[in-house]
């Protein structure tokens, strides 16, 4: 994800009167100006969000949630050891032509660091580990500059059932118990696992009564309906109509982060508004949203989790290399033996509620060796729809998926 950013924090946000707040008047931060580079790169980030959508393949019994933003921390790991075409492979993948690695390590510095500091309002938490089997001899630069620029942990494990709970357990803490496992089992053949974790609970800058909600229809791809729990607010909000969909920002804690909520009109799939998001059409939809209507919001209830192996996807959007035991260079892991990428494992989890949203995400990526309502404008979400996760400043992306069925846990 093309994300050079110098990034985050907040200000505050100020509602019509009389409804339910969950904010006080301090701290107020400033806000964060990126340079023309770092917004660009944002720009090519989103992208690879876009394209990573585009690439899962389209279900009518599944929702789907993706946090780019994990992917892109867990393979920037991964890069610290990569070298020649593979190195340019994972770059290019991610959109991050024209950075040294050490450009890289420092962009996510930055990120992580400023996305945890963004709002006192809403929890943010990004965690780091690379797991080694007992033994195996791992290059100390490799190490050192996951230590430093991702603080990541490192720890030797004997890679057999017992470093399986324990693996599963850093992750289980990690995204406050949303996702108790990333690995069912370890291969023969695999060394390493570098895990990226990722925890977010923000609550609305404005919350919906429970009072409000109702059971209504949401129509499904099918043609059916389903009884769901539709969540109901009349406030201010950025709103606008584009052509084929409307789109929706409700905000997080004191504004910094949003969820973007993206309706397609009727006879209009999710998938077919998802194929003409890009990053030009992302900041059209941005720049509309910036101002306010009072809006009638009706949006479900949603819970439910995603996984995915994600080698095809990621092979397909050039990073095959990655994956050839045969071809893969990660001398900067090992300088003597064949290592490649042997899973990319990805799982999220997302609930949204009427006070707000709790979202989680992680990616493994496995090492192994070759040798071893009315009165104004109506927003009402029930048919399928996109949804996003961002934050205000930078406009980075941190989730995004789609909802097919809100009843469905997957």
């Amino acid at each position: 994800m093309k994300i050079r950013i110098t990034f985050l924090i907040m200000a505050c946000a100020i509602f019509a009167i009389g409804c339910v707040k969950n904010v006080g008047p301090d701290p107020v931060p400033d806000d964060i100006v990126l340079t023309q580079k770092s917004a660009s790169l944002v720009k090519s980030g989103n992208l690879f969000t876009f394209n990573l959508l585009k690439k899962i393949p389209a279900s009518e019994d599944q929702n789907m949630m993706v946090s780019p933003l994990s992917i892109s921390l867990a393979f920037s790991m991964v890069l610290n050891g990569a070298d020649g075409e593979t190195k340019n492979a994972i770059v290019n993948s991610l959109g991050l032509e024209g950075l040294s690695v050490d450009e890289i390590n420092q962009i996510y510095l930055d990120l992580i660091t400023a996305l945890e500091k963004a709002d006192p309002n809403v929890v943010m938490n990004i965690a780091n580990s690379i797991w080694i089997r007992k033994g195996y001899p791992v290059l100390e630069p490799f190490i050192s500059t996951n230590k430093k620029y991702f603080d990541a942990r490192i720890a030797a494990l004997d890679f057999d059932q017992s470093t399986l709970a324990i693996i599963n357990g850093w992750v289980n803490e990690k995204t406050n118990t949303k996702i108790p496992k990333i690995l069912d089992q370890i291969s023969a053949d695999e060394i390493m696992f570098l895990i990226n974790a990722i925890y977010f609970n923000g609550k609305w800058s404005v919350k919906f009564e429970k009072g409000n909600t109702e059971n209504g229809s949401f129509s499904l791809v099918s043609g059916s309906s389903v009884s769901v729990p539709l969540m109901k607010i009349k406030d201010d909000y950025g709103y606008s109509e584009q052509a084929g969909y409307k789109a929706l920002k409700l905000p997080y804690g004191r504004g910094k982060f949003n969820m973007v909520l993206l309706l397609p009109d009727e006879g209009k799939s999710v998938d077919q508004l998802i194929d003409q998001l890009t990053p030009t059409t992302w900041d059209v939809i941005k720049k509309a949203l910036v101002g306010t209507s009072k809006v009638d919001v009706w949006i479900p209830r949603l819970k439910f989790s995603w996984e995915s192996e994600l080698n095809d996807i990621l092979s397909s959007m050039g990073m095959a290399v990655a994956f050839s035991k045969t071809e893969a260079n990660f001398s900067k892991i090992n300088s003597t033996d064949q290592l490649f990428i042997t899973k990319v494992k990805h799982k999220t989890f997302i609930e949204v509620n009427e006070e707000g949203t709790e979202a989680a995400g992680v990616t493994s990526i496995g090492i192994g060796v070759t040798s071893i309502g009315p009165g104004g404008p109506q927003f009402h979400a029930t048919r399928p729809f996109v949804f996003f996760i961002t934050e205000e400043d930078t406009g980075a992306i941190l989730f995004a998926g789609k909802v097919i069925n809100p009843l469905l846990t997957n």
